[in-house]
């Protein structure tokens, strides 16, 4: 029989199965910390179902659950077309960091679904990971808050991406070396989005030469003033907000991109660092 909780039972999606266990309360010891990941996709149509037979969630949620040797992540897939379109508020608060994919559906997320979460977010420390054309969702936008347009336009070609390791030393970096995507879609920068606080990695891409920020880092939420200038000196800064936020650009969904294994690793690092593991 299972337990009422999303988080609390063997849960099968997509064909795939995760055996989950309960969060130790808060007056009960635990020697591992263990964060709840929500994968989340619109449900896409029109991904390639031969690379990804139980669509990219299910990639995205297997490439986490094959690094997750001791049991840190407690991993859950949602989409579009479930009920609350996947995020109720007991799925939201039960949530320590959100994966977001989507594309051509962001019209169909409701405005209240995304302002929940960047409620949750800069009130209450929700990490968040927004991948590949995610940067036009509505959840994207509003916990960034900028309008994420590529100023350098886009491109389905025969690009090749080589993705330089610009942070060695940023936690979702960690293990990472620069690597090269054979085939990919291509973004151009400028990418129309706040600075980041860190720009871990840096994208060329072979037809056009263009270049792209495809891994940036930032924190948001309460405890950034937003009317700080440069300061007084001596190191004091804006302030290190609530919520951490990961966009890590690889991914159109016709490509085996979230089959690789150096972009599987990024992904989980990134999760780790957003659920402030590191």
């Amino acid at each position: 029989m299972q337990t009422p909780s999303p988080w609390g039972f063997t849960k099968v999606t997509s064909g795939l199965t995760y055996r989950v266990r309960y969060r130790p309360q808060s007056n009960e010891m635990s020697e591992t910390k263990s964060i709840r990941v929500l994968v989340w996709d619109e449900n896409p149509s029109h991904a390639d179902m031969k690379l990804y037979p139980g669509n990219l969630r299910a990639a995205i949620a297997e490439g986490l659950n094959e690094l997750n040797q001791n049991g840190e992540l407690v991993v859950k897939t949602a989409h579009l077309d479930e009920p609350d379109q996947g995020v109720s508020d007991e799925i939201l608060a039960e949530t320590d960091v959100l994966v977001w994919w989507g594309h051509a559906r962001h019209g169909e997320v409701a405005d209240s679904l995304a302002e929940r979460v960047k409620e949750r977010a800069y009130k209450h420390g929700l990490g968040v990971v927004v991948l590949h054309s995610g940067h036009y969702s509505k959840v994207f936008k509003e916990v960034v808050g900028g309008p994420g347009h590529l100023k350098g336009g886009w491109r389905e070609s025969t690009d090749s991406e080589t993705i330089r390791v610009c942070a060695p030393w940023h936690p979702v970096a960690a293990g990472v070396e620069d690597f090269v995507l054979e085939n990919e879609e291509m973004y151009g920068a400028p990418f129309d989005v706040p600075p980041c606080e860190t720009l871990v990695f840096q994208s060329l891409f072979s037809v056009g030469g263009e270049s792209f920020p495809s891994g940036m880092a930032w924190t948001v939420g309460d405890g950034i003033d937003p009317e700080f200038t440069s300061g007084p000196g001596g190191g004091k800064g804006q302030g290190e907000g609530k919520s951490r936020l990961f966009y890590f650009r690889p991914g159109h969904e016709t490509y085996p991109t979230y089959l690789d294994s150096r972009v599987r690793k990024v992904i989980y690092n990134a999760v780790r660092w957003a659920g402030r593991l590191v």
